[in-house]
């Protein structure tokens, strides 16, 4: 097993300057030490958190393809190695939290299945993650939630009493911030804004359905619209940067084609960002938020020029009273959303807040 370690004490930026500690506040601050995992398809990185907020450690370890107990050994591993790596022992650490890329239950701490990690399904990750932590606490949750979860505690939604998340990437997930919480549903599914129809009998999805918001925002979605094209004839610069099957193409690519004037990749894009908009302003209408947050990999990629075109068609949609009012930002905690917000449910489960 591999670990790749750093000290945050000694790399720039691993720790947060005292005004990012200060804006953090009572989200990230509080007794002891807890540690925050980001659980990837390709790795798994851990920090810990000192109790004034500020990131001391990280770890890193790869996810591997053995699946099942192994990425759970590996998930500790990460852990045990961050507390080492901060001049600590395990039993200074009093909670972990984790994001988790699939649908889980909080409250048991259950993985209901995952689609990028084998031989999870019913997995009672609580239990065995705490079980080789000593039995320390556990708190689990969705990974795009726990991202949410970052920034309305310490990133670009702070101070915000209700708020959207959405993150388009390979797919669209999100997530429900309401009256200064995160809203999981009756059954934990609640957030799931990738599936909300936008079009009746639409482009189908990747879960089976049509006409959802995943199935024209992610990039997924992107490159087979316009690998559809290219097929018909039409040129794209894409074609130069990743070959013939322009489905291979990342969100950076799509951005390079699109700042070299691509004009079939700034029309997909285009509808893009007009379904966005119309995903956007049916959570406005339907919630009332403060502010949408925007993160993910194709956000990303396209910064602020493609928020600003997104926000200018939410401005043109009907019942301006919750569009007009509305913020519509990117994301400010880019890689440490992840282990942020597992902090943050870490200490909210401290508090009994979570699940």
């Amino acid at each position: 097993m591999t670990i790749d370690a750093t000290t945050a004490l000694d790399a720039a930026g691993d720790r947060p300057d005292a005004a990012a500690v200060t804006r953090a506040g009572n989200a990230l601050a509080g007794e002891g030490y807890v540690a925050g995992i980001d659980l990837g398809g390709t790795k798994v990185l851990a920090a810990i958190f000192a109790p004034d907020g500020s990131i001391v450690s990280r770890a890193k370890v790869v996810t591997g393809r053995t699946g099942g107990l192994d990425v759970v050994d590996r998930m500790a591993a990460a852990v045990r190695e961050a507390t080492a790596v901060a001049g600590l022992d395990l039993s200074q650490v009093v909670a972990v939290g984790t994001g988790v890329p699939a649908p889980v239950d909080p409250v048991t701490g259950v993985v209901h299945m995952t689609p990028n990690i084998a031989g999870w399904e019913g997995m009672p990750l609580k239990q065995e993650l705490g079980g080789r932590l000593g039995n320390i606490a556990v708190a689990i949750d969705n990974d795009v939630r726990v991202a949410v979860i970052a920034e309305h505690g310490a990133g670009a939604g702070v101070g915000a009493r209700n708020m959207v998340g959405i993150w388009p990437g390979t797919g669209v997930g999100g997530g429900l911030i309401l009256d200064g919480r995160i809203y999981t549903g009756s059954a934990s599914y609640a957030g799931e804004i990738g599936h909300v129809t936008i079009k009746e009998g639409g482009a189908r999805c990747g879960c089976g359905g049509r006409g959802h918001l995943e199935a024209y925002c992610s990039r997924t979605a992107i490159v087979r619209h316009l690998a559809r094209l290219v097929r018909r004839g039409e040129r794209t610069r894409l074609t130069r940067i990743v070959g013939r099957d322009v489905t291979r193409a990342k969100s950076s690519d799509l951005a390079a084609a699109a700042a070299l004037g691509d004009t079939a990749v700034i029309a997909v894009l285009d509808r893009a960002a007009r379904y966005l908009a119309i995903g956007i302003a049916s959570m406005a209408n339907l919630l009332n938020p403060e502010i949408v947050v925007l993160g993910g990999g194709v956000i990303e990629a396209l910064g602020d020029p493609f928020i600003r075109k997104v926000t200018r068609l939410v401005r043109k949609e009907p019942f301006s009273a919750t569009t007009q009012p509305l913020k519509i930002v990117a994301s400010a905690m880019g890689d440490d959303a992840g282990i942020t917000g597992a902090a943050i449910i870490a200490r909210q489960m401290q508090a009994g807040l979570h699940p």
